[in-house]
């Protein structure tokens, strides 16, 4: 049950609280108003984290991803996506990463999970894609500052400055090609083309 609330509600939270931040969403109410983020979400429970997460005994993942949808439809339930995007290192690895380890594991691709950590790498870079300031509230938002400050402007040295915290990932998974590569096209076309368009590419 602790994976499976991981996996499904926390990790889509915070998905959606980091690409909904970056594409102007208030909540995750708005977000999921919002017909784009609403497919990628069902996209992210359905392609990527519920064929990799076991089910406990009597419990229909899929029936609990959509439980899950009409939770975050209520208009009375306004989780902000900037509170729920504080402390992302301490959220992400068992949120996100343990799914992304997963899946490379059996060689299954993460377009959408690789998505959300690009999403995730621009919040901590402290400015949306409007050149408008980010109040990053994380334990490491001065590590972060500090590592992008030196790391110039191409995305490839960005991720790879941001990939190179231990306390967040794993020298596994940050040295692992295939998620570094799919990190890093990523982040570039959430920089070319900002969050909302991002994933309705994919």
């Amino acid at each position: 049950h602790e994976a499976m609330k991981l996996r499904l509600l926390n990790g889509s939270h915070s998905a959606l609280a980091y690409l909904g931040y970056l594409g102007g969403h208030e909540t995750i109410g708005d977000c999921v108003g919002d017909p784009v983020y609403r497919r990628f979400v069902q996209a992210l429970w359905s392609d990527e984290i519920i064929p990799v997460t076991s089910a406990p005994e009597g419990v229909d993942l899929a029936a609990y991803a959509d439980a899950l949808l009409k939770r975050y439809d209520n208009p009375a339930i306004r989780h902000r996506t900037w509170q729920i995007a504080m402390d992302g290192s301490q959220k992400l690895p068992q949120r996100l990463l343990a799914t992304i380890r997963e899946r490379l594991v059996h060689g299954l691709p993460i377009p959408r999970l690789a998505l959300v950590i690009a999403a995730w790498m621009t919040y901590v870079g402290g400015v949306d894609g409007a050149g408008r300031p980010i109040d990053v509230r994380d334990p490491l938002a001065g590590t972060f500052r500090s590592r992008l400050a030196t790391a110039g402007e191409k995305s490839a040295s960005r991720v790879a400055a941001l990939l190179s915290l231990d306390a967040v990932f794993d020298p596994d998974l940050a040295s692992n090609a295939a998620f570094r590569q799919a990190v890093t096209k990523a982040y570039q076309t959430i920089a070319d083309n900002g969050a909302r368009a991002a994933i309705d590419k994919l």
